[in-house]
């Protein structure tokens, strides 16, 4: 990375999310050569004056500044990606401002991430930093179609790749808080902290650059663990009593869709029945052999976070 000139200017999309402000403190926190631009829909909305408040130290020192523009018009954000050498980019099945009532309409983040490709492609992006998904279709062999917030964000690293030479893709879990999941009390999963794990590892990959990382997929998953376990490391951690009850895959569609709309809700469902039933052995969704965990550790030095490292980081003592 030294070869290139400092300062180097990393966009980051979606930058008041969990994972796009993960990505921002990491990045400032690890090179002091890097510029950020954080690219928000609304730069005076709550969460863009909050990360600005937390962060105000590099927005005095003209190390973070913010670009409004909205993923879904090209026009918007062109001028953003201009002579920035890096990006971390992550999309999301949710519509800002609008609800989802078919499943076609899920299709809008496709359409978000092209755009972000695009930009990136025209200024002559280095690195792009991609978080993804798996393609559900393929992995669970036809079985359960129409995981279509997965599906997405994987048609949208083939995009990324088809267009730009320097991409790396992270791949995180969801980050499963509360214990009425749709999982069997026995059948693991994998954790996630979006907002630090997320981050560290998009810091590390540009450190390391195209030349090492470029064509290569990342695993940003802790070791599998059953909600069971989480319970009762949940307990051990905080001293509140703690116990898994599983609700089913139908009841958890019910329960996410109005976060994103009812063409979720069957999306949803369909996830956590897959996930219920994935083969003993399988990694990343049921995408990968094991074996694929010991890549992030080899290559890039780093570990997920487990369950009881996030709540001890965290603080979190279950929902208020």
């Amino acid at each position: 990375m030294s070869a290139f000139e400092s300062p180097r200017i990393i966009v980051v999309t979606g930058a008041t999310g969990n994972q796009g402000k993960g990505a921002i403190r990491a990045l400032l926190a690890a090179n002091e050569d890097w510029n950020i631009r954080a690219l928000t829909r609304d730069v005076s909305s709550s969460w863009a004056k909050a990360l600005l408040e937390e962060c105000s130290d590099d927005v005095k020192a003209e190390r973070l500044s913010l670009v409004k523009g909205s993923t879904y018009d090209l026009d918007s954000i062109r001028s953003a990606f201009v002579g920035a050498y890096g990006v971390f980019a992550a999309t999301s099945e949710i519509y800002p401002g609008k609800v989802l009532i078919e499943e076609a309409e899920m299709a809008h983040e496709i359409v978000a991430g092209r755009n972000i490709v695009l930009a990136a492609k025209e200024a002559g992006v280095k690195h792009f930093v991609f978080s993804s998904l798996p393609n559900m279709d393929k992995v669970t062999e036809d079985k359960f179609p129409g995981i279509h917030h997965m599906n997405n964000k994987h048609a949208i690293e083939e995009f990324a790749k088809e267009h730009l030479s320097g991409v790396t893709c992270l791949i995180p879990a969801d980050g499963v808080v509360e214990f009425r999941t749709a999982i069997p009390s026995e059948q693991v999963t994998q954790w996630t902290d979006p907002s630090y794990d997320m981050g560290t590892f998009t810091a590390k990959v540009l450190e390391l650059g195209p030349e090492q990382t470029a064509g290569k997929t990342y695993l940003v998953l802790s070791e599998p663990i059953s909600p069971k376990k989480m319970a009762q490391i949940f307990t051990e951690v905080t001293g509140q009593p703690a116990v898994h009850k599983p609700i089913t895959p139908q009841q958890f569609g019910e329960v996410t869709a109005p976060f994103i709309g009812p063409a979720f809700q069957l999306d949803a469902q369909k996830m956590m029945e897959w996930v219920s039933v994935i083969p003993a052995g399988k990694v990343c969704y049921g995408a990968m052999e094991y074996k694929k965990m010991d890549d992030s550790p080899r290559e890039l030095g780093l570990k997920a976070s487990t369950f009881e490292e996030w709540l001890r980081r965290s603080g979190w003592k279950g929902p208020e």
